[in-house]
């Protein structure tokens, strides 16, 4: 009995140094996927698409003037900030050496320090009534947008990418180890606990409710924490692999559309390279395409075989679209895990096909050399498409960033309250011991 009692008691502390271990190692491993990993990929694509609207709003401000113009240099100025602010999210958060984040950081902050100096010079020439050279200017500042600031912050989000896969797939091991550990702990606890019944009935007392009530607590709170273990275990995988590659994927494909966007002013202020900016133009779309559906020209079907769900035909394609390609993602369409999404694709089919067909329209424009009217529809009725274009994959996108915070914040929830709850199984033993010492101590008073 005496045994008992101090089993009781060490086994409850080590079942609980265990519980509270599993706990905070399950918490560490998220803490470092969502405040560290996903922290930084969101801020570099942040950076990235801020850049490349600053870059699209300074290529509106030389195809435009008047109020248009003075409205593009506002988005100029806070899309630049926007950008300094997302840089130093980054700067704040550089941590990992192994895949050389410091020296990509260290290329993307003199990128674009020579990028903002370009850019600084237009701004100057134009003022001066220099506008030939205020376009050349522009145009040296987007090669060096394209060559080194925008691979640079692609080369950030890449290495935290890669340091949450690598995170994430240890994590996955490190709770399932947890999980087996605190079982047994809870088993052999349990073991103990029954053990005291089994000498309280030999003392022939029928039964003690101290010692079964901390049984039953600690048998509940054990396959309750197991089986929270073994959910934050599989729901890393949907964060990770579907909730936040749908959310890195629709930044990425806005970016392209930005970059679009931009080319679409160029072609109208550099009317002697018209054929090579829309050219290029029609090489991002197809990036987009690639990204969101697949096969070239694969936006022009409608992705939906009912209001609510994607077509399997149109799934199949993309998957063997990627497979072909070898790409590093699956196209959005066959990647959409979260009910809500396949109407939210649907409609940005639709916002971005209508866009397009208003680029079609200016694209004529400029090669029926009409400059003027080329300009208000890319200020009129191409940006109004744009607009809505980009606002659909934002919201396809804030489906899937909604369900990637519902799970980081329910296990840093469960987490934290059993980082306390850890106590009840040294509780429990003490109240057990407790309740066989009872026992003895009737039996030889």
């Amino acid at each position: 009995m005496l045994a008992v009692v101090a089993a009781a008691i060490s086994f409850g502390v080590l079942a609980g140094l265990i519980a509270w271990q599993a706990n905070l190692a399950t918490y560490n491993n998220y803490h470092k996927i969502v405040d560290v990993g996903s922290v930084s990929v969101d801020s570099a694509l942040r950076a990235r698409a801020a850049v490349l609207d600053h870059m699209s709003a300074a290529a509106t401000f030389l195809e435009t003037t008047g109020d248009n113009q003075k409205a593009a240099q506002a988005r100029a100025t806070q899309r630049w900030a926007d950008f300094n602010n997302e840089a130093r999210i980054s700067w704040r958060n550089l941590s990992d050496t192994t895949y050389g984040e410091y020296a990509v950081y260290g290329a993307a902050d003199a990128a674009a320090s020579d990028y903002i100096q370009q850019i600084g010079a237009m701004f100057s020439y134009y003022g001066a009534g220099e506008t030939d050279k205020a376009g050349a200017a522009f145009l040296a500042a987007r090669e060096t947008l394209n060559t080194r600031l925008v691979p640079a912050l692609g080369g950030l989000e890449a290495v935290k990418v890669e340091d949450m896969e690598t995170t994430y797939a240890g994590a996955a091991q490190v709770i399932t180890n947890w999980q087996y550990v605190l079982l047994g702990a809870a088993v052999l606890l349990a073991l103990i606990l029954a053990a005291g019944l089994l000498a309280i009935r030999l003392m022939h007392y029928r039964w003690s409710w101290p010692v079964g009530l901390a049984l039953i607590v600690s048998i509940v709170l054990a396959i309750v924490m197991a089986v929270q273990l073994g959910q934050a275990r599989s729901d890393a995988q949907v964060m990770v692999r579907q909730a936040y590659d749908n959310v890195a994927g629709v930044q990425d494909m806005e970016a392209l559309l930005s970059q679009g966007r931009a080319l679409e002013s160029i072609a109208i202020f550099d009317p002697a390279q018209s054929a090579s900016h829309l050219a290029s133009f029609d090489q991002y779309i197809s990036l987009v395409e690639q990204r969101l559906c697949g096969p070239v020209d694969c936006s022009k079907r409608t992705f939906l075989q009912s209001p609510s769900a994607i077509s399997d035909a149109v799934r199949k394609a993309a998957i063997d679209e990627k497979n072909r390609l070898g790409l590093p993602r699956l196209p959005r369409v066959a990647n959409v895990p979260f009910p809500a999404e396949h109407a939210a694709y649907g409609q940005f089919r639709n916002d971005y096909r209508t866009w397009l067909t208003s680029h079609d329209k200016l694209a004529q424009q400029v090669k029926a050399s009409q400059p003027g009217q080329a300009s208000q529809t890319s200020t009129g009725e191409s940006a109004q498409a744009f607009s809505r274009a980009v606002a659909s994959a934002d919201a396809a996108g804030a489906i899937a960033r909604s369900e990637y915070d519902k799970i980081w914040k329910g296990v840093y929830t469960t987490t934290g309250i059993n980082q306390v709850l850890w106590l009840a199984f040294p509780l429990m033993g003490l109240v057990a011991a407790i309740g066989v010492w009872q026992r003895r101590s009737q039996l030889f008073a």
